[in-house]
């Protein structure tokens, strides 16, 4: 099967807002840097066929606004890049994604050299943690590269842009700028909010908006706009497909109707948009066969973007390069992959003896391993070992999950039980899937609190290491224990930290604040 990739995903175009360290972005390909000027904007042109992802392209300077068809297809390709920073790997083994486990207490950090990562498992969170800027860098780039394409693409006149193609090509910029504001408010809480192309630094000296507002002002209406568009049900290739859009709304009301918005009226919503996804059959489950297991397929790049792969970031071992997959090797054997050996996260022995001894899962070779082919070593994520690595170390062209269907199977039982008052059949069938292929007995006969912590429990196992449980204490509240639930607001972690409301969001950089106060108040 020959998978389609991203080729030269960094070359085409680059918006920095700054000067950014240039060892917190070490596998960028491009980078820009002028003081004093908030946005600069390195346009590239390309010739995209109907099979082609993105081909290699030079790099030339355009103008802000798209004029041609081929302008506004790589307006849109110039988006998805800043989907991969915080997914690859900086200096030694910085990894900017660590942040989202690390204060959850399932994992702890290994990165001896990343001391913004040391922060964030101390609790010690800084607005001159390296690893905030990452995020709110590669966030509003990418809506800031969504803006321009959004104003620009309806007004060009060119024959070749079909009204097809504009609005597929709409539709992936409605969410790719829906989905970075989702992660920014989640990851901050108020943030400025700001739909419109920025063209001079005066633009950028903007409040912040209440989190109400970022939900209802723009992820919320860019996601409803882009199910208005041609967009295909699925995708193959890695790019926004309608599949995706309504996994992620149905992942956005399930968060508004918990907190901080407490929007009860959501749960309903989310469960119907989850419902969509399921009966429409668009995706299904991996399941192990004769061959392969389905830990083998979930790991393996022959298989994403297919079956439960909605939407991944998109890397090509050659050209745009994986990191996560070397930063994840176990440490303890360095025949394993090319004397590589990072271990970022080690698993936290109360999460990993919390999975059922009858969980696959939790088995060798299942979302975890110390033995592989006969080599031994200490226990790593199995999760994302690409065995390409071996070969192709210390990078893969391994992409990286950001919505899977067994997500969207949780997202609706949780969402059901809580509209409707008590699981109803489909939503047991929707948690049962996801735990009868871990192989552990089918739940029945709950009431709806326990159903409900049957739900939060299997997010836990089914999702650890995909960025998800931190957004999950938060929005319910509550921290997995190991058997049950505690108070977020008052968990002690297994360093002995606790976590207060001062750690319920990430600090906004430092430099952002200096050059905009309104950032500090």
């Amino acid at each position: 099967m020959m998978k389609r990739v991203v080729r030269k995903y960094f070359n085409q175009w680059g918006l920095f807002f700054r000067h950014v360290p240039s060892n917190n972005f070490n596998n960028l390909k491009s980078f820009v840097m002028r003081k004093n000027i908030i946005l600069l904007f390195i346009f590239s042109l390309v010739l995209v066929s109907c099979e082609e992802w993105l081909e290699e392209i030079p790099k030339t300077n355009k103008p802000l606004a798209a004029q041609t068809a081929n302008d506004a297809q790589a307006a849109i390709n110039g988006i998805y890049p800043y989907l991969n920073w915080p997914y690859n790997r900086g200096g030694f083994a910085n990894m900017p994604y660590s942040i989202l486990e690390l204060n959850t207490g399932q994992y702890r950090n290994n990165a001896i050299d990343d001391s913004g990562a040391a922060d964030i498992y101390n609790l010690n969170f800084s607005s001159t943690n390296y690893h905030f800027e990452t995020w709110w860098r590669s966030c509003y780039n990418g809506i800031e590269a969504a803006n321009i394409a959004i104003e620009s693409i309806p007004g060009i006149t060119d024959g070749e842009l079909t009204d097809n193609l504009r609005s597929r090509l709409m539709g992936e910029a409605y969410f790719l700028r829906a989905y970075n504001y989702f992660m920014l408010v989640r990851m901050f809480g108020e943030i400025p909010l700001n739909v419109t192309q920025t063209t001079s630094e005066a633009d950028g000296q903007m409040s912040k908006s209440p989190i109400k507002d970022v939900y209802e002002q723009v992820i919320v209406p860019d996601l409803l706009l882009a199910e208005q568009q041609s967009l295909p049900d699925v995708s193959t290739s890695g790019r926004v497909s309608m599949g995706a859009v309504k996994s992620l709304l149905a992942k956005v009301y399930l968060t508004m109707a918990g907190n901080p918005l407490q929007q009860q009226d959501k749960y309903a919503m989310a469960k119907d948009k989850a419902g969509e996804v399921i009966t429409n059959g668009w995706y299904s489950l991996f399941q192990s066969d004769g061959t392969t297991t389905w830990f083998d397929k979930l790991n393996n790049s022959e298989y994403d973007n297919l079956e439960e792969n909605i939407f991944m970031v998109q890397y090509n071992a050659s050209e745009v390069r994986n990191s996560l997959s070397a930063w994840f090797l176990p440490q303890g054997n360095e025949d394993l992959a090319t004397g590589l050996k990072f271990a970022g996260l080690l698993v936290n022995d109360w999460f990993y003896n919390s999975y059922d001894a009858n969980d696959l899962r939790g088995q060798n070779r299942g979302f975890f391993f110390n033995e592989y082919e006969g080599l031994t070593f200490d226990l790593g994520v199995y999760k994302y070992f690409d065995k390409t690595v071996r070969e192709t170390g210390p990078y893969s062209d391994k992409n990286v999950p950001l919505l899977r269907y067994s997500d969207i199977l949780l997202t609706y039982a949780e969402a059901q039980n809580k509209a409707d008052g008590s699981p109803n059949t489909q939503a047991y069938q929707a948690i049962n899937s996801v735990r009868e292929r871990a192989g552990l007995d089918p739940l029945n006969g709950l009431s709806q609190q326990a159903f409900e912590e049957a739900v939060w429990r299997e997010r836990a196992w089914e999702l650890t290491a995909e960025g998800k449980a931190w957004f999950d204490m938060k929005r319910t509240g509550k921290a997995f224990n190991g058997t049950g639930f505690d108070n977020y607001i008052g968990y002690t972690m297994p360093n002995g930290k606790t976590i207060g409301e001062q750690h319920v969001y990430f600090n906004i950089p430092q430099y952002d604040i200096d050059a905009n106060p309104k950032l500090a108040n």
